[in-house]
């Protein structure tokens, strides 16, 4: 009896351990993206903690969050920017990353990571447009084809 009740409580605690763990495992999956809901996180960060780079890098904070969130709004749209918006965009982040990485808290430089990540896969993502071809190659199907039984 003793065995079976032993037996029971460790089950209860590491089934109560193993659903915690996988619960904070499951809310740090988003990684190091930017999120829709950090996009705005960022921005907060940027115009509370990050004054300085908000006043003189206005443009290009709006640049950057406006093509964000047209990533996560409406991805057609995000993939048939033009290259002046492209163009604009990169100088942006890039502007901003170099702005968050010069600042000494932590925080700034693991958003200016986040803003360089992003930098380069919207830039993998618009390169990737001009590789996809739409041209295709028609071949000719035979007209009869005997079979190779008789039934």
């Amino acid at each position: 009896m003793k065995k079976q009740f032993k037996a029971v409580i460790l089950a209860l605690v590491f089934g109560t351990v193993s659903g915690n763990a996988q619960v904070s495992y499951a809310n740090n999956i988003s990684g190091d993206r930017l999120a829709v809901n950090s996009a705005t996180e960022f921005s907060t960060f940027v115009k509370a903690k990050a004054r300085k780079v908000s006043r003189k890098n206005d443009e290009d904070l709006k640049k950057y969050l406006e093509v964000v969130n047209l990533y996560h709004n409406s991805s057609v749209a995000f993939y048939n920017l033009s290259d002046a918006q492209k163009a604009e965009f990169m100088e942006a982040s890039a502007t901003l990353s170099d702005k968050l990485s010069g600042m000494s808290r932590k925080e700034a430089k693991a958003w200016s990571q986040k803003v360089q990540l992003n930098k380069s896969v919207f830039e993998f993502i618009w390169s990737s447009k001009n590789t996809i071809s739409t041209e295709s190659e028609v071949s000719e199907v035979p007209a009869v084809v005997d079979a190779v039984t008789s039934l």
